[in-house]
């Protein structure tokens, strides 16, 4: 019998209107595993940011036990113009100094992209290849965070750097060190296959995922179970093969909603750990 454990924790969007203080209490509240905090506005405004507030989190979070994440700023790592790539890099490294006065264990960071209107073949793939070098100089400058790259949506006026597993292996490479953070919304838009998805980009190099949902065109980080995503054969995967990689809910919306999806998401895990224990005794007595 799986021995797996749910382990979910919080990524609220930029849309959430509190600091991230008050995310973490919430996260106290409803008794969440860990949050992953963007660094980007308008959480990093002033009036909504101070190194005190970073302190008395990390004292939150050492107390609880919480896996903590950071979520870079969304800025381009695979410019095609040396200034724009430099300060991209910056703001990240930034960043970094945050992650590690918090004692993050993973760092999220998206590939690069270019303008869709003018790109091709060649300058997305140069794309590619700033963004690796970026991903070689943040693994530099980190001890024990772990770099993550994540699996970007399809569509929009971008041509994004890493939709498809192919495309994020092929920027990791020669980066042993970088894993991946595997966004399950954005998997549903680029085939509608999450699991397979998974698959594809290896579990064994998945170091978080973040959940949400959609119906299939656009990303709307929906809460689990309003759009298309086939959330039991997601958690039935991830019982069955006893992942240990923490599961983020990044979806738009109040405190109510991160409730009322923890509720959602326990329910159907508790049901799926109900079916296979019934399975498992009626296999054992037909023996």
């Amino acid at each position: 019998m799986s021995t797996s454990k749910l382990l979910l924790g919080l990524a609220p969007t930029r849309n959430f209107v509190g600091t991230w203080e008050e995310i973490a209490k919430m996260c106290q509240k409803y008794c969440f595993d860990g949050v992953e905090f963007k660094y980007e506005l308008p959480f990093i405004l002033p009036e909504r940011w101070s190194w005190k507030m970073i302190q008395r989190i990390r004292t939150m979070a050492r107390e609880a036990n919480w896996f903590i994440s950071v979520h870079g700023p969304y800025t381009n790592i695979g410019a095609l113009l040396a200034r724009r790539w430099r300060n991209a890099l910056d703001e990240h490294l930034r960043a970094l100094e945050v992650a590690q006065i918090l004692e993050a264990k993973t760092y999220t960071i998206h590939p690069g992209w270019v303008e869709r209107k003018w790109s091709t073949p060649e300058l997305l793939q140069r794309c590619q290849e700033n963004t690796a070098r970026a991903l070689n100089e943040l693994v530099s400058n980190v001890d024990e965070i772990v770099i993550c790259l994540e699996n970007q949506h399809p569509g929009g006026d971008k041509e994004k750097a890493g939709i498809t597993p192919v495309q994020l292996h092929s920027i990791v490479h020669d980066l042993p060190q970088v894993y991946f953070t595997f966004d399950v919304g954005h998997a549903q838009l680029y085939n509608k296959d999450p699991v397979g998805f998974l698959f594809a980009l290896g579990p064994e190099r998945v170091r978080l995922a973040h959940l949400h949902d959609n119906t299939g065109e656009d990303d709307t980080h929906l809460p689990p179970g309003l759009g298309n995503v086939n959330w039991s054969a997601f958690l039935k995967l991830y019982q069955e093969r006893e992942y240990k990689f923490p599961l983020f809910l990044e979806i738009n919306g109040n405190e109510m909603d991160f409730e009322n999806s923890r509720k959602v998401l326990i329910k159907l895990w508790d049901s799926l750990t109900f079916k296979t224990k019934i399975e498992e005794k009626t296999w054992s007595s037909e023996i």
